[in-house]
């Protein structure tokens, strides 16, 4: 697959509308957002529309280098507020927002405040902890990380009603894994492009166990764990123009993170989008040269390019991390707006990704990456992990996904 030719065909007009609202974005975003973390009213506007096609709509905001500053995460759920409300007055009962922690126990209750341990227990670590949650109902909870194996964190979840029926859940913290036990700081080896991804994954897992919990509080169903099953992945899907247009408001604040599942409850795919200050051409350069790719992606240790024509490329690349590795034999070739990855071979035997590249000025573009990797049949440790909290599949898959594409932002708005 040449990568002279790089033109990338998407429709002019369209990109000027994005390219417009991406630039009138940071004065709307100051006037009526907080000025890290959460959602204003507008942008939840904004971005309702798209949960009729989309499961979880998050952002990462970041400093100037690249630390996390704030993740916050939207999700719709189809349970009136009182009953969503339901799933935070019991902290004993968290086991059923994820099956990770077992250990929940009421130590002290004051007010509406409320100080509870906690424990994860698995075969090569374990991980405790003691927070407060306090509680506003039936609009919002405070959830405090006081101590705990993982680092220190603050939560906040407000509760939006959304008609009589279903609710809108905004949560919003940050989890600083740099206080954590060593295993951990092991794990994410000082990347700030990790520790969003580690954030991410676990927003992720958190704010969809809450909407499994209240749906099963207004189905007037007992509380149970929740269970994944049916067909997983597909074919990457592209953002449509308008879904763009609508994320407009956080791409100005952040890297945007989307997820959607299958009707099983399993993952179809996690994709994340940023605008780039880079050309199109760079961008589409970058992600068309897998041989480039271990001087961006520091877990990325060996690339084979097996044969390479206009068509396509069939290469294999190794990714490697502290406790295990992952391999996998591609095949990238050309879409009308950047590249498809079908993975064949190796552990991410079935994984697809594709780049969305969409120029909206000359040196900027949103680049959006879209992917599924079917982690359950890749290693024993995942399969095992992603047993014990299903969630976790699309948790770890958009934090890789973050990553892949925070590489291929720095290493491209560097030229």
């Amino acid at each position: 697959m040449r990568r002279t030719a790089n033109r990338i065909r998407f429709p002019a007009l369209a990109a000027l509308a994005v390219g417009a609202a991406l630039a009138a974005a940071p004065a709307a975003a100051t006037s009526s957002a907080k000025a890290v973390g959460g959602f204003s009213a507008d942008e939840i506007k904004a971005i309702k529309p798209l949960f009729g096609r989309h499961e979880v709509i998050a952002l990462t905001e970041s400093d100037d280098k690249g630390n996390p500053r704030a993740v916050t995460l939207a999700v719709r759920v189809a349970a009136s507020r009182e009953n969503t409300f339901k799933v935070f007055e019991n902290p004993e009962n968290f086991y059923y927002i994820s099956t990770l922690f077992k250990e929940n126990r009421v130590l002290q209750q004051h007010g509406n405040a409320t100080a509870y341990s906690w424990a994860s227990r698995h075969k090569l670590f374990s991980v405790v902890g003691r927070n407060t949650i306090t509680l506003f109902p039936p609009r919002r909870a405070d959830i405090t990380v006081v101590e705990s194996s993982m680092g220190s964190a603050v939560m906040r979840v407000i509760l939006h009603e959304d008609g009589p029926r279903h609710t809108i859940i905004v949560a919003s913290g940050l989890l600083d894994v740099r206080s954590s036990e060593w295993l951990i700081r092991l794990l994410l080896g000082g990347n700030p492009a990790m520790r969003q991804a580690m954030n991410m994954a676990i927003g992720i897992v958190m704010v969809k166990g809450i909407d499994a919990a209240a749906r099963r509080y207004q189905q007037g169903l007992p509380l149970d764990k929740h269970r994944t099953g049916g067909r997983a992945g597909g074919q990457p899907a592209p953002l449509r123009q308008n879904e763009l247009l609508a994320l407009a408001p956080l791409l100005a604040r952040g890297q945007v993170t989307i997820v959607d599942s299958r009707p099983g409850g399993r993952l179809r795919q996690a994709t994340v989008v940023e605008a780039v200050e880079a050309p199109a051409a760079d961008i589409f350069a970058a992600v068309s040269n897998p041989a480039g790719y271990p001087k961006l992606i520091r877990a990325m240790d060996k690339v084979v390019i097996h044969s390479s024509d206009d068509k396509a490329v069939d290469f294999s690349w190794n990714i490697g991390f502290s406790v295990f590795g992952l391999t996998s034999r591609n095949r990238m070739t050309r879409t009308d707006d950047g590249v498809l990855v079908e993975a064949s071979g190796g552990e991410l035997n079935g994984a697809k990704w594709r780049w969305q590249i969409v120029p909206t000025a000359p040196g900027r573009t949103v680049v959006a990456y879209h992917g599924f990797a079917n982690l359950r049949k890749s290693t024993s440790i995942l399969e095992q992990t992603l047993r014990r909290e299903p969630y976790l599949e699309h948790g770890l898959v958009a934090g890789s996904n973050m990553v892949m594409l925070r590489a291929i932002r720095r290493g491209t708005e560097k030229r």
